[in-house]
């Protein structure tokens, strides 16, 4: 291994100091007199072979040897733009071009280009894209924009900031993986939770289901999510958006940057602050006086959220020994009062008046915080035609703190009703720190022998050290003081090329996935320090395949075999009721998908498009935690399962002039295999917790120049519907004795009123959310908030 990694870096060294001995730069951007990117436009310089399409901001790059050319540019309905250019081999050659607007009548033009997202979808890669440009302006969190897509489930323990959990074809909470423009979400600003991510810091979302590609480093074992942060252009952008609403809810997003595209330096920089009280209403029973059980209609009490974040980068790029050469800072904090538990209770009596109403103590004095900081360094290059060097690298540091020891008791109207003998409103005193030292690294070395065909290597490194400290165990054995080491390396290599006159883009993967551990206590019962190790190493590998049948019609093929390393508190516990495991085993899962998707022709006056996805998962040594009768528990690999389903999406724009629909939905079939275990008597059961079938639909209708020219109203209206599922086991109980979370079907409804001043967009949206106040519950028990208004103003330059 040793060896291996010499002769990586070797090469490395030797590259970095090659010169390109054939083409040089040129890049640029495209836009229209309002300074709005103009996409699809033709870029060439004239009288060659040498050309590019601009993407979806507008911006363009192409290649051709040193010397003076003319470039020419030209779209549908602007006047062609030429300008003389000369590209040298000390720099690259840049460009800014505003297309005129052409009122000549053209009888019939057809202008085909594909954006980045649409070639990453269009890739071999089981790949799904959610573009935030309209969502931006609406009132939902990214954990609402993607309950939205299909495969895709998000069940919340209340309002904003509340726990979550995502699921993606049934598979959930640490078997998917997140990131942040290829990065470890951890390793960012939002990493407390993707579903709480504002949407206005994000440009787009990439959901990689069952099948990872190796550019992530990453050991997941049902899919990965990739935020995809804003483009930095030339000159001056940004964007802010203010939120207040419901529940003294108030959220506050900002991002600047700064890019000369004459010296390469680019700055960048945003923040955020979300505050809720979450007070909103929601029914509970209560016992009377008799001990009769009544519904009763209350405000959640101690349920506030607030978190604030910020990142700042800088670097230059376009350059002959760096595309990319940039430095991150970037820090978050949130704080979080606590409710009730994850599951309190439900109950549901008629015959009593009661309907849907949540049982169980509520908590007055819990929280939770947790703040992280770190930076961030990447660097990338091109030090040949062929070669190309992707470095990814950082470090973090993560606190959490939960705080419980209140003796007192609170009933729903926030009074205090007993003083318990015991501290500890979740049954046991808790004030917990937890403190995390974090490292990674991600380095991908590519080497194109054309155009169409590359092979990849991947190497991504990740160094934990974890401890912490119990504050109300003193002079005593303290387990949570334990130093736990945990270093994960995945290594993948990948080829993927295209044949066939591009109809087949193929991608083969194999990966390597290698954990160490060691944990050093004190053992009041062993004389000096004790410690612990273990190594495993396991191996995966992949492929996909899409071919495209006709411009209209593609399929898609794609498989991993793949393996999910265990998480630091999965095997270092938390030192209090969770006891370390150091004998846990990885998760591995074979992941399959075939996807199809067809669409109307390019450019026609009603676009349409339908998509599907038949999935399969087979899931062993699935981690679970074990809880004995005095609550204390320890992760083990106890069961099997498979998940196996179907997804359906459609959309269609201009069904009538400004309106356009779009539905999905998703069946999955979760099952338990187990043969052996404390869950082998339930085989064959659907996995609890967990929808089963969920449908989403929308609709949205767009007026043009109402009040200025170029401006737009849109009316929005967005559905959603949740099956009924168990919360245990099927064949345990009776079938109407059996806890049941309730169907869910809400509406959301809004108007956003679009103007531009200058270079300036500016939105205004007024948004319902629950329109009729149903009563929803992603959760058994914790029932999310009803009827909710919100006002949005949006801008941006």
């Amino acid at each position: 291994m040793k060896y291996i990694l010499s002769t990586l870096l070797f090469m490395q060294v030797i590259l970095l100091t090659a010169q390109s001995k054939q083409n040089y730069t040129i890049e640029g951007k495209v836009f229209d007199p309002s300074n709005r990117p103009i996409a699809y436009a033709s870029v060439v310089l004239k009288g060659t072979n040498y050309g590019a399409i601009s993407k979806e901001e507008g911006q363009f790059t192409l290649q051709a040897p040193s010397g003076n050319y003319t470039l020419q540019v030209s779209f549908i309905g602007y006047t062609t733009y030429e300008i003389p250019v000369v590209i040298k081999k000390e720099g690259n050659a840049l460009v800014e071009v505003m297309l005129k607007e052409d009122n000549t009548k053209l009888d019939e033009v057809t202008v085909v280009g594909k954006t980045q997202a649409q070639e990453l979808e269009e890739s071999a890669k089981a790949v799904g894209i959610i573009e935030t440009r309209e969502v931006k302006l609406q009132s939902a969190d990214l954990g609402e924009v993607m309950a939205q897509t299909e495969g895709v489930s998000v069940q919340r323990a209340g309002g904003l900031g509340s726990n979550t959990r995502f699921a993606l074809n049934g598979l959930s909470g640490d078997k998917i993986r997140f990131f942040y423009d290829g990065i470890p979400l951890g390793f960012s600003p939002y990493a407390f939770g993707i579903a709480n991510v504002p949407v206005n810091a994000i440009k787009q979302v990439e959901v990689y289901k069952g099948v990872v590609p190796i550019q992530f480093g990453a050991d997941a074992l049902g899919g990965a999510v990739n935020l995809v942060s804003p483009t930095v252009y030339n000159g001056w952008s940004g964007a802010a958006s203010y939120q207040v609403g419901s529940f003294n809810t108030h959220r506050v997003t900002a991002n600047s940057a700064y890019a000369s595209d004459s010296s390469g330096w680019f700055a960048s920089a945003g923040g955020f602050y979300d505050y809720t009280d979450n007070n909103y209403k929601m029914d509970v029973a209560i016992p009377n006086k008799q001990g009769q059980l009544q519904q009763q209609t209350v405000k959640r009490f101690h349920d506030g959220y607030k978190a604030v974040g910020a990142n700042i980068k800088t670097g230059v790029r376009h350059k002959k020994w760096a595309n990319e050469l940039s430095l991150e800072g970037y820090y978050g904090k949130y704080d979080k009062e606590v409710q009730n538990s994850q599951s309190p209770g439900l109950v549901d009596y008629p015959e009593l008046g009661i309907d849907k109403a949540v049982v169980g103590n509520p908590f007055g004095e819990v929280v939770f915080t947790r703040f992280s900081q770190g930076l961030n360094l990447h660097y990338n290059v091109n030090p040949t035609e062929k070669w190309e060097l992707d470095l990814k690298a950082g470090y973090n540091y993560n606190e959490g703190e939960s705080f419980d020891v209140s003796h007192n008791l609170y009933n729903w109207y926030g009074e205090v009703v007993r003083v318990n003998n015991e501290a500890g409103e979740f049954g046991k005193a808790d004030h917990l720190i937890t403190k995390s030292t974090n490292y990674f690294a991600r380095q991908q070395l590519r080497y194109s022998f054309s155009d169409k065909h590359n092979l990849t290597l991947t190497l991504a490194p990740t160094y934990t050290y974890r401890t912490g400290d119990d504050l109300l165990i003193d002079g005593e054995y303290d387990p949570a003081l334990d130093d736990g080491y945990l270093f994960d390396f995945v290594t993948g290599l990948e080829y993927s090329g295209e044949l066939l006159k591009e109809r087949l883009q193929t991608i083969v993967f194999a990966k390597n996935y290698r954990q160490n551990i060691r944990i050093e206590g004190i053992d009041p019962g062993v004389e000096g320090l004790q410690v612990d190790e273990r190594s495993v190493s396991n191996f995966g590998a992949g492929t996909g395949l899409r071919y495209a049948w006709t411009s209209r019609f593609s399929t898609k093929l794609s498989y991993e075999y793949a393996y999910r390393l265990p998480r630091q508190n999965e095997i270092f516990g938390n030192g209090q009721l969770t006891s370390k495991n150091l004998e846990l085993k990885p998760e591995n899962s074979h992941n399959l998908n075939l996807q199809w998707r067809v669409e109307s022709k390019a450019l026609a006056k009603t676009a349409w498009q339908i998509q599907g996805n038949f999935f399969l998962r087979k899931v062993n040594d699935l981690i679970f935690l074990m809880i004995n009768t005095e609550g204390f528990g320890v992760y083990d690999n106890v069961w099997s399962a498979d998940s196996q389903g179907i997804e359906l999406g459609a959309t269609i724009k201009d069904v009538v002039k400004g309106l356009s629909l779009s539905a999905n939905g998703t069946y999955q079939s979760y099952f338990n295999t187990s043969d052996e275990g404390p869950f082998a008597s339930f085989k064959d059961d659907r996995i609890p917790n967990t929808p089963y079938l969920f449908v989403n639909g929308g609709a949205n209708y767009q007026l043009k120049n109402v009040v200025q020219t170029n401006d737009e109203l849109s009316f929005f209206w967005n559905t959603r519907y949740v099956h009924p599922f168990f919360i245990g086991w099927e064949s345990a109980g009776l079938p109407q004795y059996k806890a049941q979370t309730p169907k869910q079907f809400t509406h959301t409804i809004g108007v956003t009123q679009k103007m531009n001043f200058k270079t300036v967009e500016t939105a205004l949206t007024l948004e319902m959310q629950n329109l009729t106040n149903a009563k929803v519950f992603d959760l058994y028990g914790v029932q999310r908030p009803g009827r909710a208004f919100y006002l949005k103003l949006t801008t941006q330059f």
